[in-house]
Parts: structure tokens; C-alpha cells; sequence
């Protein structure tokens, strides 16, 4: 019988020929334990006791929106350090975890073009406050229904990884599905089957989509209204608020076409896979928890705006 060598790990192993592509593509699936952390410490803290002391400081002073009889599904929170937007994502979390803590939350995240989304296959991530674990059964399931690509173990995003410590504050015994969505149509059939995966498998469910809003300035490359106040006044009270304006309607068309034409989301893909999902599991209302700017933090001729949303159905 023909074979072939491989070495492993400093270890040969001997094939049959004829079974090794079988072997090498099983060996490619084997997921990484545990993914480490990424982002340098000026995005989040190194420790868990810093994390939650900066957590209940976000928390000192936010009044709770009065909803009414209503279950929030999920929502979308801003990935910047938390220095500038940690305060509101904090708030989007807080709101979302009252009731009922659901079994899987789901934080989608983006930077990505109109190419394929891509999921992170691991078995936990790490946080500063401990692992969260990866749910397997939801994340192949994912990967094999909407064709997503595999997030490689030595490349990171910030769009997923700043938001994990507050979900393992906020929601402790969840497990974790993490992906990033591309900017495309196809980003909305990706929320729906997340939605109707989870539901198939009997599992409760929560989403998160992760964007900034424009980035103006220098920095950027972007100052179509030059700079100074005219330039912070345009940003919050035009290109932000267009774009915000469709998430609040639930467009989702609207909102990607709105960031493609005035450069108003980084992420934009991510938001609409977000209102795809929370409108399968019944969301019908949007809300504006709160909205500012790096320039609100930091002033400065480069900024970037920041929107804290829930969305939510009436009991």
C-alpha cells in the first residue's frame, strides 16, 4: 500500500495515500482550545478587578429606560477603547441582560467588505473575568448553513473581542457565538439563520452587533465639512443621525446603503445582521439608549461617533 510521511508536532505520522487529504482537512478543522486575547491593554483592562470596577463606574448615574412589558432581543453597542464608548456599550449591555439570562449570546462584529462573513471555531475565549465558552453545536451549525469562513488563530478584530469582558459580566453563564459579517445583503439571510438555528436547537438567545458610526477627520481621510464645530455639527446632526435614523427604523436595505454612500459605519453589515436576527425572534421596536462622540471624551480634529440601541417586542 502507498503511504506518505507527515510530521506533526515534532511527531511522523504514516497515511495511506489515498487518505490523506481526508486526514490533513480533518486535521486543518481541529478547532485552537482557547483563543487569547488580542488587543493591547489601552482598549480594556488587564485585570478582572479593574474590568469590573471601570463595568460598575459605567453603570453609576445610567436611568434605565422605561420599556414597559417588553423583552429586549439584543442590540447594538460601539467597539472603540473603552476610555471613549465603553460607558455605552455598558448601557446597551445593562439593559439587555434584565429577565431572564439567555442561554447563547451572540456578538457580531464586522470590518469586513462583501466578501464571505467569518466565525471564530474556537472552544472558549479568554477574558479578563475568566473563559467564556464557545457553543459548538450553534457555531457549526452556522458554519455549515450560511457558508461562513473560519477566523484564523493568529489574527484578531476589535469588534468582537472588546465587547467579551462585559458579556461575561453581564451574562456569566452564556456561551458565546462570535462572528463578523460582511457589508452585503447577504449579511441579513446570516442574522435570520443565526435566529432560526438557535431556535431549532432549543436554545435562548441574545445578539449584539458592534459598530462605530463616522469617522471624521483627518485620521480618517474623511472631512468633506473641513473642521471646527461646522464639522462635529455635521457628523452628529446629519451623517450619524441618517444612519442612526435607518437603524431606528429597522431598515436594514437602508442602513447599509446609508453607510456605503456617506462612509457613516464602520461596521454596517454587522448592524443589519443584528436587526435581521432580532426581528426572527419577534423585535419590533428601536431604541436610542444614548449618543456621543471620541470629540465629547477627547476633543480633537479626528473623532468617531458612537450609538447605543436596543431592540426589543412588546409582551
Amino acid at each position: 500500500m502507498c503511504t506518505r510521511s507527515l510530521v506533526f508536532f515534532g511527531t511522523w505520522y504514516y497515511f495511506p495515500a489515498r487518505k490523506l487529504g481526508t486526514y490533513f482537512q480533518s486535521f486543518q478543522e481541529i478547532k485552537m482550545e482557547i483563543r487569547k486575547r488580542w488587543l493591547p491593554s489601552g482598549w480594556y483592562p488587564d485585570s478582572g478587578e479593574v474590568c469590573r470596577q471601570d463595568i460598575e463606574a459605567f453603570q453609576v448615574g445610567f436611568k434605565e429606560l422605561d420599556l414597559g412589558n417588553t423583552e429586549v432581543h439584543g442590540g447594538i453597542v460601539p467597539h472603540a477603547g473603552w476610555y471613549f464608548s465603553g460607558k455605552l456599550a455598558g448601557m446597551v449591555f445593562y439593559a439587555s441582560s434584565r429577565g431572564n439570562p439567555p442561554e447563547i449570546v451572540a456578538v457580531i462584529g464586522g470590518h469586513l467588505g462583501s466578501g464571505a462573513g467569518l466565525l471564530y471555531f474556537d472552544q472558549y475565549w479568554d477574558t479578563p473575568l475568566g473563559r467564556i465558552e464557545i457553543d459548538q453545536d450553534l457555531t457549526r451549525a452556522l458554519k455549515d448553513t450560511a457558508g461562513l469562513s473560519i477566523e484564523g488563530p493568529d489574527t484578531g478584530d476589535n469588534t468582537v473581542e472588546i465587547q467579551l469582558p462585559m458579556i461575561k459580566y453581564f451574562f456569566p453563564e452564556s456561551r458565546l457565538v462570535a462572528l463578523r459579517a460582511p457589508h452585503s445583503q447577504a449579511t441579513v439571510n446570516i442574522g435570520k439563520t443565526l435566529t432560526e438555528l438557535a431556535r431549532t436547537q432549543g436554545k435562548t438567545i441574545k445578539i449584539f452587533g458592534s459598530t462605530d458610526l463616522t469617522h471624521y477627520g483627518p485620521n480618517y481621510g474623511f472631512s468633506p465639512q473641513g473642521r471646527g464645530d461646522q464639522a462635529l455639527d455635521w457628523v452628529r446632526q446629519e451623517n450619524d443621525k441618517g444612519f442612526i435614523d435607518t437603524v431606528l427604523a429597522m431598515d436594514k436595505t437602508a442602513l447599509l446603503d446609508h453607510a456605503a454612500k456617506n462612509q457613516s459605519a464602520c461596521s454596517a453589515g454587522a448592524v443589519a445582521a443584528t436587526v435581521a436576527a432580532c426581528q426572527a425572534l419577534g423585535s419590533n421596536r428601536a431604541h436610542l439608549l444614548d449618543y456621543y462622540t471620541s470629540a465629547d471624551i477627547m476633543k480633537n480634529d479626528s473623532f468617531v461617533g458612537y450609538a447605543g440601541i436596543i431592540f426589543s417586542s412588546q409582551l
